[in-house]
């Protein structure tokens, strides 16, 4: 795992002013890759490279080059399945000289070309010059665990790990995209390639993109799999599902340095640390959590960690050292952040950097099971809002209390309702507290709607239920990844993530919905008409239904079978303890960077508030974003 900066000049004027500046930019980003690096200049090409050092520890950092020295490849990630492919590789007659799995990257593009990516099983960002055919190949894994971001200017292509890379060279100059400020309340993060910079794009999960005489070519090598199996039955998926989770792990434990996982005391992190331990002893397991009552999840990571034997290392955060460290968490991000306990992650993977360098993590299984339980059974609620307004004007009267969309919708189509239901800044909150003239009086910026309803038009023959998997894959699964990777890397730790395992995913995404989220009665399903996906979830149903079963004489019943928490941070309970007055200083300053699109004066009437009170803390999620946005600003602009 590992960290990159270059840049192509397809006219072949690279200077030593590119070195220097290549050089430098590489440096910014060397807690990626602190154990080693390297920079190669040729007349179109420099590129640097920070090594973090996981498989076969003496090789040579990259970028490798092929023996015909005419392919130079850089790879920040993993690739599990590269004993298989060398062995290909090797049976064609391919030399090697180290035993890392990156290599394999190198001598597989020679060999399979484009076709390379399709049988990656890993998680990876990948950058391949070929000097052949003036060809630069700019690739992301499947899901989208490792980061991937380039910018173009004129004949020159810079791409790298990281937006900080870019501020160290001449060609680009940080402008915001005031688009992205829209996207990031909205969704919590910039979906799609855009980013938080004018002209600095990410590359998409699953995608690849090749650059070749002034022609961009993207390319979608796999996506997530929208078409379901016809039902095989409850044990077949478990069976099948129990092989697919073990390999998954299994593969995911090759490392030459020492490795660890996370552990929440939820349902996805026990079951995991449960398939390592069939394979690992002495697994070193780490969980943070507040201080405040009802953030902290303590007492089930040692029911799992007991059960499996396994010593846990505990870690709690305060309120001073949260804010504290929001401006650094910021710095790694180069962006605003996106998820509220981003500061525990890289306070808990500082302390995990001690022991371990490799953590295994649970992500994944929220979206592919069905997690968020709001979230998944809110197509009842559309479904619901559907039929009663179809009905006539009398009837549609007497039971519209049954629907409590009434007073937000009408909703005619799913994406109306999911653009409703997900946007964090809802739109009334846009109307209260930003400023509708700066944002052009709109709801959502023009280029995330075009790239949700292109996603809705992939599943536009499937139902709301069904599309939802997909939609979750797309638009949230990619920022909780985003999270994971600039937080651990902040402290040179590789983070993985077995649950997207590709394999994994194709067979659970294939798999009836009715084995993720399921009713748990006739009669729960019945009185859930009277209610909403708020209260139904796991009061009438139960979300990740089989993974629940899958961890049966796995772990403990008390951890399968209690409530969902996440990683909540008791944002409400902090600002009501003083923050508020921080948030006040910080943002209703004169010289305050975001005054341009906020209406200070609905602003200050939140934070003259007597005390926030919100469910799930959305109104301290609020303050908190506006606060990044400010942070952020600060230090860039």
């Amino acid at each position: 795992m590992c960290g990159f900066f270059g840049v192509i000049d397809f006219d072949g004027n690279i200077t030593d002013s590119d070195h220097q500046e290549i050089a430098r930019g590489a440096a910014s980003i060397s807690y990626r890759g602190p154990d080693d690096d390297s920079i190669l200049i040729r007349p179109k090409s420099c590129i640097g490279f920070q090594r973090l050092s996981i498989i076969d520890l003496q090789a040579p950092s990259q970028p490798f080059i092929n023996n015909n020295n005419n392919i130079i490849m850089v790879c920040n990630g993993e690739i599990y399945n590269y004993i298989d492919l060398k062995d290909e590789l090797v049976a064609k007659g391919y030399k090697f000289t180290t035993k890392t799995d990156t290599e394999v990257v190198l001598h597989g593009y020679e060999e399979w070309g484009d076709k390379l990516w399709e049988k990656l099983n890993g998680i990876f960002s990948i950058v391949v010059w070929d000097e052949r055919n003036n060809e630069l190949h700019l690739v992301r894994d499947h899901l989208g665990v490792k980061p991937i971001h380039y910018f173009v200017s004129g004949s020159r292509i810079y791409f790298g790990s990281d937006y900080n890379v870019f501020f160290s060279q001449t060609y680009y100059k940080p402008e915001i995209n005031p688009d992205a400020i829209l996207s990031y309340l909205s969704f919590r993060y910039v979906i799609g390639e855009q980013t938080f910079y004018n002209n600095i794009k990410d590359v998409l999960p699953g995608n690849s993109i090749r650059f070749q005489n002034g022609r961009i070519d993207k390319c979608c090598y796999w996506d997530i799999p929208i078409d379901i199996d016809e039902d095989k039955g409850e044990k077949y998926y478990l069976d099948i599902l129990d092989q697919k989770l073990s390999k998954a792990v299994e593969r995911q434990l090759m490392s030459d340095v020492p490795l660890g996982a996370f552990i929440s005391g939820g349902l996805d992190s026990s079951l995991l640390l449960y398939y390592m331990s069939k394979s690992e002893k002495n697994i070193k397991a780490f969980v943070t959590g507040f201080e405040v009552e009802g953030y902290n999840e303590f007492e089930y990571a040692d029911l799992v960690a007991d059960r499996l034997d396994i010593q846990t290392r505990k870690l709690i955060l305060n309120p001073e050292e949260y804010m504290s460290n929001m401006e650094e968490v910021i710095s790694y991000r180069g962006e605003p952040v996106s998820v509220p306990h981003e500061a525990a992650f890289l306070k808990m993977t500082r302390y995990m950097k001690d022991e371990i360098t490799v953590v295994l993590s649970g992500e994944g299984a929220d979206e592919l099971f069905g997690g968020y339980g709001r979230i998944f059974r809110s197509p009842f609620d559309y479904n619901k809002h559907k039929i009663i307004n179809s009905t006539g004007k009398i009837l549609k009267k007497l039971i519209n209390n049954l629907d409590y969309l009434q007073s937000v919708g009408p909703f005619h189509e799913p994406i109306e309702h999911f653009l409703w239901r997900y946007a964090w800044f809802s739109e009334n909150d846009k109307k209260t507290y930003l400023n509708k003239e700066f944002l052009n009086n709109r709801q959502f910026d023009d280029y995330s709607l075009g790239f949700i309803e292109n996603l809705f038009q992939v599943v536009s023959k499937k139902n709301y239920y069904e599309a939802m998997y997909y939609i979750q894959g797309k638009i949230h699964l990619p920022n909780l990844l985003n999270r994971l990777d600039r937080m651990s890397m902040a402290a040179s730790v590789e983070a993985r993530v077995p649950f997207l395992d590709y394999e994994l995913v194709e067979f659970v995404s294939r798999m009836p919905i009715k084995y993720k989220n399921r009713w748990k009665s006739k009669l729960s399903r019945l009185q859930s008409i009277f209610s909403n996906s708020e209260i139904i979830s796991e009061k009438y149903d139960i979300p990740k239904y089989i993974l629940k079963h899958l961890a049966k004489g796995k772990i403990p019943e008390s951890i399968i079978w209690r409530k969902k928490m996440g990683f909540p941070v008791p944002l409400d309970n902090w600002f009501n303890k003083g923050f508020k007055q921080y948030a006040r200083e910080l943002l209703l300053d004169n010289n305050s960077k975001t005054k341009s699109f906020l209406n200070e004066n609905k602003l200050e009437k939140l934070l003259s508030s007597e005390k926030l009170s919100s469910n799930y803390d959305y109104d301290g999620k609020k303050l908190w974003m506006l606060i990044n946005l400010e942070l952020w600003m600060k230090k860039y602009f």
